[in-house]
């Protein structure tokens, strides 16, 4: 029964999108559904380098306070992160810390401001099965 609601929930989510698209301007874009994915393997895709700038992952932590370095331990992210950031470690579950990261301040953030803040960016969704999973890929460091 819990797998059919989420198949529902999935599949109504999917038909909302689609059918604001038919509404806008311009058709809305589902990556991995009605359009190519850019973003095949999430983070990794997102955060490079451009131009001075690096916003690879090992690089942005290395601008947190206390945080280890990642450089040897992590090999595919962001499956590897979750050593130690799950519910029930000391350190925040990685769903938190990056929801929280990429949707703060709207106005000034460059996910929601670049991708609209769209889930399909760093998740997949299965629309036969109605599963959701995480984006991965190897390191790009």
């Amino acid at each position: 029964m819990i797998k059919r609601n989420r198949i529902l929930v999935a599949v109504s989510i999917v038909t909302a999108f689609l059918a604001l698209g038919l509404f806008a301007d311009e058709f809305v874009k589902l990556p991995g559904i009605n359009a190519e994915d850019q973003h095949a393997r999430g983070c990794i895709d997102c955060h490079t380098r451009s131009g001075d700038s690096d916003y690879r992952l090992n690089t942005t932590l290395e601008e947190i306070s206390g945080h280890p370095p990642i450089d040897a331990i992590v090999k595919v992210v962001p499956t590897d992160c979750t050593m130690c950031h799950k519910a029930g470690l000391s350190a925040a579950a990685l769903s938190t810390i990056t929801h929280k990261s990429h949707y703060q301040n709207p106005s000034e953030n460059g996910f929601v401001n670049y991708y609209q803040g769209q889930c399909l960016e760093c998740h997949r969704l299965n629309i036969s099965t109605g599963a959701m999973s995480v984006k991965n890929g190897p390191k790009n460091w």
